[in-house]
């Protein structure tokens, strides 16, 4: 027999099954596996945040030596903060954007119930206990101004802070007269901060003794030129607090963790939020050697310190116009801490000395220009804590044997260095963490060595 003829249906049966075109199948294949992708970073993404949180719920976990695995990577605390640990701290920040200051702490702010420092702000947004802006009847009022040392950056908790113990000092010293400390000090503040949280907010407290306590970030002001040239509003350091203001399409993508993971490891997004450097310093580098500490060699210009004159003449004005005394003390801190961070000599550590004792001699000569008290409890307390490194090298030695004269001088001289050489890192009992943070022991002989200045002035009633 012979085969059939093909029919007209047959040979569209022969055309239907003609093969799509190439480009057409690679971009049907290409399409498909974007969706599957999209798809498995959808469900790993969240899967990430139920193992993460069941992590966080383990009692010994602690996210500051947390190692982050490959799966946190995907969590949404790492995708928008960069890292487990500035996301979480960043969901509880202490600061928050101010439109005149920059930033200020955040209202009601309380720190994790397992953080080593336990830290709140009461409702008004300062640090420490709940007060009144009105000022209770038979109440003196002290208010303490500055930066991170003022507002307490090292101790344990808030009884610890050296503006709380000079108040339960002041009562316990007998007279039955009331006091009240007012601890309104911010991390990384400045004179320019200062003076205008001062003429805007803590002023309202009606405080009848202002405590200024600041020296260490006007240095660095005064220093930094990585912003450009100093200007009289300190433009070359403080820059604007970013907040973010996303568009309605950027809302809408952020609920896809595929466009969180984009942003997170493509773009410079999560880094910006990672390092707090970000928020208020101009031309913030992370890659530098070190931002806190190194500066730009060279002439030191006076712009900065004719700023910090003028800001302190502004703050003693303001005080006075609202009928509150001003008492200057001067900053503590132990010298050698800023020569030596961990076992690296710091390379401007000369300049920045330089720098922190011109802060002081303006300080002093504002003092006597406006006819303002200074009570040098710098030079007191860093004496105290020279004894303390002495005591200590005292205690080794007497633990080692001397051949002679000589060798036991040069044992001295290492131990000493070793001990320097160990802070901010592993000497966490000494009286001062790092630069201007006292431990515990340092805050309490601070708010004790203010005192015992106070009870022999007339800034406050006997």
């Amino acid at each position: 027999m012979t085969d059939p003829i093909p029919t007209s249906s047959t040979q569209e049966l022969g055309v239907g099954r003609r093969r799509r075109p190439l480009w057409l199948r690679l971009l049907v294949s290409l399409g498909i596996a974007i969706v599957l992708a999209v798809v498995v970073v959808e469900v790993v993404s969240r899967i990430a945040d139920a193992r993460l949180a069941s992590k966080m719920k383990d009692p010994a976990f602690d996210y500051r030596t947390y190692e982050p695995s490959l799966l946190d990577k995907l969590a949404l605390e790492t995708l928008e903060y960069g890292t487990v640990k500035r996301g979480i701290e960043q969901t509880n920040a202490r600061n928050v954007p101010h439109p005149y200051l920059g930033y200020a702490l955040t209202p009601s702010f309380r720190s994790p119930k397992d953080a080593p420092q336990q830290v709140s702000h009461n409702s008004l947004g300062f640090r420490g206990k709940e007060t009144t802006w009105a000022k209770p009847d038979g109440v003196f009022r002290i208010v303490t101004t500055g930066g991170s040392s003022v507002y307490g950056q090292s101790e344990s908790g808030d009884a610890a802070v050296w503006s709380q113990r000079l108040e339960d000092v002041l009562n316990e010293s007998g007279g039955g007269r009331k006091y009240e400390v007012i601890n309104v000090g911010c991390n990384g503040w400045s004179s320019f901060e200062m003076l205008i949280n001062l003429e805007l907010r803590a002023l309202d407290f009606s405080p009848d003794l202002v405590i200024v306590y600041e020296a260490i970030n006007d240095m660095r002001c005064a220093l930094y030129k990585r912003g450009g040239p100093v200007t009289p509003d300190n433009l070359q350091w403080r820059d604007t607090w970013p907040v973010d203001r996303p568009s309605a399409l950027e809302g809408w993508l952020a609920h896809s963790r595929t466009y969180l993971v984009w942003r997170r490891y493509a773009t410079s997004y999560a880094l910006e939020r990672s390092d707090l450097g970000f928020y208020a310093i101009k031309n913030y580098d992370p890659n530098v050697k070190d931002n806190w500490w190194d500066y730009p060699m060279g002439p030191i210009p006076d712009q900065g310190f004719v700023n910090y004159r003028r800001n302190l003449g502004g703050i003693v004005s303001v005080c006075q116009a609202r009928g509150a005394r001003v008492l200057f003390v001067t900053q503590a801190l132990p010298r050698w801490h800023l020569k030596n961070i961990g076992k690296r000599q710091v390379d401007s550590s000369q300049e920045q000395l330089d720098a922190f004792e011109r802060i002081l001699s303006t300080q002093r000569e504002v003092a006597a220009e406006r006819g303002v008290p200074l009570f040098d409890c710098g030079r007191i307390v860093e004496e105290a804590v020279d004894r303390e490194i002495e005591e200590r090298v005292a205690d080794r030695l007497k633990k080692e044997t001397a051949v002679d004269a000589e060798s036991t001088k040069a044992r001295a001289e290492a131990i000493r260095t070793e001990l320097e050489e160990a802070v901010p890192n592993k000497a966490r009992d000494l009286l001062f963490f790092a630069e201007v943070h006292p431990n515990d022991r340092g805050s309490d002989l601070i708010a004790h060595t203010i005192a015992g200045y106070l009870v022999h002035t007339d800034l406050i009633p006997h």
